[in-house]
């Protein structure tokens, strides 16, 4: 049978951004009725492929063709008009506006000059059923959990007529049931003959939804292979020119002192009665599936969220955390599930890396660049970002070296107590062997962690101890022999330890 024609050609592309050469080769051939994956490290040039097509960039050089046509995306609404439509890794869901209100933005209808509510709700209402998803139309935005907002996304990027859809790390964030009611829309949609580019570094994920994959690496294209015709190991190789150890089972440096008490811990955002210790050197990882409170309870413990019943105490003195700054100042960091909550996006390389520890880059109140340097330098060099220059803007930065950097800031304090939410979600499998092995040598100083995660096989792999909650309660803790996949997931469902 032979290949149809293709609805996407881009042949050679290239862009520069100053001193980073972005793209030097990139290639992608996308037919209807496909989905095609997307993979590569972060910096391997996905994202600046990506926003050529959508018309965000303008490329240096190099040759786009729509249905065998020459065409040229000066614009969003040049890529718009042609059907393509880009759901990216940061979300544009607008807080202060109605779920609603979000899924029909900029596709309003109005009746006598004012915009028409039923027609409004009836057309979002739509939107979600497409999805299979249950939402409160009437809720505002800001309010819902990330996953939910990732599916007002979804949902938005679906109406109207769609040709190509770009699906830039749409699970993120997502629950198993979330994930496999998406997978049944794009089923749907290749049904359609919508071509689909779907970026994720999520394999398990690529083989069961991706008929082609075409893998990029230091901004070029290495190849294009069909799913069924390849690996995860071959993958990995294409990706990163190396091969990763697939053992992530690290050597525990857990102690007996107990770093974090908490107590009957009760808050306005879900948790009820939620009890744990931490201990020196130890790694809790601390599992739920959506909705079970693990965002609530790091934001609870890093003051970001009030507590409303409970005590906590770090080492053996009780506190009352009314704000981030005060959980600082007893030693805890945090890096949150949603990266540009923690990323100072305009601001440069070095001053993310130094912005948790003015006491360490100043001298009786002033800012003295000869120490914020050096500190910046050392930990772009302990963690390998790959930045043009300490002075770069992290926004120029892709999504692991971002990650690398906010947790770099927590590093660079020498943090005794580290909060990490989901912090490989969206990050390539190089990025993320790397950010296991440094949780690793935290350990190794006495840097206790407590790490929250939806991919379990990740905290089975690291933790010494599993804290598993279930709609704001504890489910569980689990250790040793008792620390199974089947155990974890029986205490997330059901809710017993019983």
């Amino acid at each position: 049978m032979s290949e149809p024609e293709p609805l996407l050609t881009m042949a050679g592309m290239t862009k520069r951004f100053g001193g980073v050469q972005a793209l030097r080769d990139g290639t992608l051939e996308v037919v209807p009725g496909e989905v095609h994956a997307l993979l590569g490290e972060n910096g391997a040039g996905k994202s600046t492929l990506v926003k050529i097509l959508s018309g965000a960039h303008r490329p240096d050089g190099g040759e786009l063709r729509w249905a065998g046509e020459p065409i040229t995306i000066a614009a969003l609404s040049d890529a718009a008009r042609l059907g393509i439509r880009v759901i990216y890794q940061q979300l544009n869901v607008i807080g202060h506006l109605t779920v609603a209100q979000n899924l029909t933005l900029g596709r309003e209808r109005t009746r006598f000059g004012l915009v028409d509510l039923a027609e409004t709700r009836q057309r979002a209402a739509a939107a979600l059923e497409r999805l299979g998803v249950r939402l409160d139309l009437d809720r505002h935005a800001g309010d819902l959990r990330i996953a939910e907002r990732q599916l007002i996304e979804i949902a938005r990027s679906l109406t109207g007529e769609v040709r190509l859809l770009v699906m830039d790390e749409p699970t993120a964030s997502l629950g198993e049931r979330e994930v496999e009611r998406l997978f049944a829309v794009i089923r749907g949609l290749r049904e359609q003959g919508i071509a689909i580019i779907y970026i994720s570094h999520k394999l398990n994920e690529v083989f069961a939804i991706a008929d082609r994959v075409t893998v990029l690496r230091d901004g070029q294209t290495v190849g294009t292979v069909r799913t069924g015709q390849t690996s995860e190991d071959e993958l990995i190789g294409m990706m990163v020119g190396r091969s990763l150890g697939h053992d992530l089972t690290r050597e525990s440096h857990a102690g007996d002192q107990v770093v974090l008490e908490v107590a009957g811990l009760s808050t306005g955002t879900g948790l009820r009665d939620v009890t744990f210790q931490l201990h020196t050197g130890e790694v809790l990882g601390v599992y739920g599936l959506l909705g079970s409170g693990r965002t609530e309870l790091a934001r609870a413990l890093f003051g970001a969220d009030a507590i409303a019943a409970g005590t906590v105490k770090v080492r053996g003195a009780e506190v009352a955390f009314r704000s981030p700054a005060e959980a600082m100042r007893h030693g805890l960091g945090f890096v949150p599930e949603e990266r540009a909550q923690g990323a100072f996006s305009l601001l440069s390389v070095r001053e993310n890396l130094s912005v948790a520890s003015p006491e360490l880059i100043s001298r009786h109140g002033w800012l003295r660049p000869a120490l914020e340097r050096p500190l910046a330098r050392r930990m772009v060099e302990t963690l390998r970002v790959r930045t043009a220059s300490i002075e770069e803007p992290l926004a120029r930065l892709s999504g692991g070296n971002q990650q690398k950097v906010i947790v770099g800031r927590w590093l660079a304090r020498e943090t005794p107590i580290l909060i990490l939410d989901d912090p490989t979600s969206g990050i390539d499998v190089g990025a993320k062997d790397e950010l296991y092995r440094l949780i690793g040598a935290m350990t190794t100083t006495g840097t206790s962690v407590i790490l929250s995660s939806s991919e379990l096989p990740e905290l089975l792999a690291l933790a010494d101890r599993m804290l598993v909650l279930h709609q704001g309660r504890v489910a569980g803790i689990l250790a040793g022999n008792e620390l199974t996949q089947h155990n974890v997931l029986r205490l997330a469902v059901q809710g017993t330890n019983g």
